[in-house]
């Protein structure tokens, strides 16, 4: 079973990279990835070798040499945004794994522009592209593509009016969902419609809390490290105490995407964790982690704001305002907690607990990225 994977050097696909490689060696359940990489300031094939050689890796890795590896991959080194169909048609895959794209959640034009082209229109030109022999095509969105909703959800998108979202990012996923479904329809190609709620560092394979960014909720610890200090008088901060954040590890993202690979039943899945956790159970210990010790909830935006306050609501507190001031988007987990039990069941020495170890180690995520001084892995 060959695949083409996007977006293969980023926190997610990098892990979809790393499960590829157990999976091909160890268990041979697929056999070889073609991974689309674009030269920087080193070329394609040596960024692959770097993140395969990386110290974040998972140590299953160290069981592998790096030939090992390399025999399993081919680097197409390439650029997404203007890859052709005589390019891609060299190449011996009949999946596609489409990882690629942008994860700003900023309010901004520019922002909008951004995810506007690197999500609907750079899978839109893939999706133009792809060679006849393709016959799946899987996408990865969010679980945020539902946007805003008053009740809770299910798998299916199309039980839904999807009209309202908390910002550019949402809308340009759910569109491009809809353009992935609509488009595989007309030319007979399955599509299967993954949907990641927010990711975290490693829960389930060592070493634990690495993540190559530390990317959209690690914006909070960035925050603090760089202003708390500010923080003289009361900070009054807008949550809502009956809502959370619902985050996932990245490595059980990557497995949950193997397993849809492996499972073309699978039309779409939302991977994400069976219980959020609560603001009110994290946002006070992350505070006093730096030293913000006078604080209080408030369930309004307050008025009159002092010095940090109207740093924070103009900046971080305006980016989250609609995650965690508002009622959060819930979901209904009969499906993910079906494949929590499967793969307890595949992997027996896997010790995957029902929440995935998120409550309790979320401090530990946060020190973790603090003590990384949030540098990027690759």
């Amino acid at each position: 079973m060959n695949c083409l994977l996007t977006g293969g050097t980023g926190i997610l696909g990098s892990h979809i990279l790393f499960e590829w490689l157990h999976k091909s060696i160890v268990e041979k359940s697929v056999n070889h990835l073609f991974v689309i990489i674009r030269d920087n300031k080193k070329p394609a094939k040596q960024r692959l070798k770097a993140i395969l050689n990386d110290a974040s890796r998972p140590n299953f890795l160290n069981d592998f040499t790096l030939e090992a590896c390399l025999e399993k991959i081919t680097v197409i080194s390439n650029d997404l945004t203007n890859i052709t169909k005589n390019t891609l048609e060299k190449y011996n895959f009949d999946t596609v794994i489409h990882c690629a794209g942008s994860t700003s959640l900023l309010n901004t034009n520019d922002s909008k522009e951004i995810v506007h082209t690197q999500n609907y229109l750079v899978t839109k030109h893939l999706l133009g592209n792809l060679p006849e022999k393709v016959n799946r095509f899987l996408y990865i969105s969010t679980a945020y593509s539902f946007g805003i909703q008053n009740e809770k959800v299910n798998d299916q998108i199309e039980n839904y009016d999807v009209n309202e979202f908390r910002n550019p990012y949402e809308k340009s996923k759910y569109e491009s969902e809809k353009f992935v479904k609509e488009t595989c329809l007309s030319r007979n190609i399955q599509s299967q419609i993954l949907r990641p709620s927010i990711i975290c560092g490693r829960l389930i394979d060592k070493p634990f809390f690495e993540t190559p960014k530390f990317d959209v909720f690690y914006a909070w610890p960035m925050f603090l490290a760089k202003y708390a200090n500010k923080s003289i008088e009361n900070f009054r901060i807008w949550i809502d105490k009956k809502s959370g954040l619902n985050i996932v590890p990245v490595d059980f993202v990557s497995k949950a995407v193997l397993h849809a690979f492996l499972n073309p039943k699978i039309k779409e899945l939302n991977i994400i964790n069976p219980t959020q956790i609560l603001h009110k159970n994290y946002v006070g210990d992350v505070l006093e982690s730096f030293n913000i010790n006078s604080y209080k909830y408030v369930h309004e935006k307050p008025e009159n704001l002092n010095a940090f306050e109207n740093l924070y609501y103009k900046t971080l507190g305006d980016i989250f305002e609609k995650y965690i001031s508002i009622p959060d988007l819930q979901y209904k987990p009969d499906l993910i907690l079906k494949l929590i039990h499967q793969l307890k069941k595949l992997i027996h020495q896997l010790k995957i607990e029902v929440n995935l170890g998120v409550h309790k180690n979320f401090m530990n995520l946060i020190n973790f990225s603090v003590e990384k001084n949030f540098v990027k892995s690759y």
